[in-house]
């Protein structure tokens, strides 16, 4: 795994533990699919989610 592809999973994980923490069980999920997905769709969702 690249550096940069690390990154973007662990600020996916971050935005959604976040959410999940804040009372939003859905983001549970949303975490699951994070810790699987390969770097092209990393980036998709981090796009989706105006994370940089």
């Amino acid at each position: 795994m690249n550096p940069e592809e690390e990154e973007l999973r662990e600020k996916l994980m971050d935005y959604y533990g976040t959410a999940a923490a804040s009372g939003m069980p859905a983001a549970v999920i949303d975490l699951v699919r994070v810790e699987n997905m390969d770097e092209e769709e990393l980036r998709k969702e981090a796009e989706k989610n105006h994370i940089k």
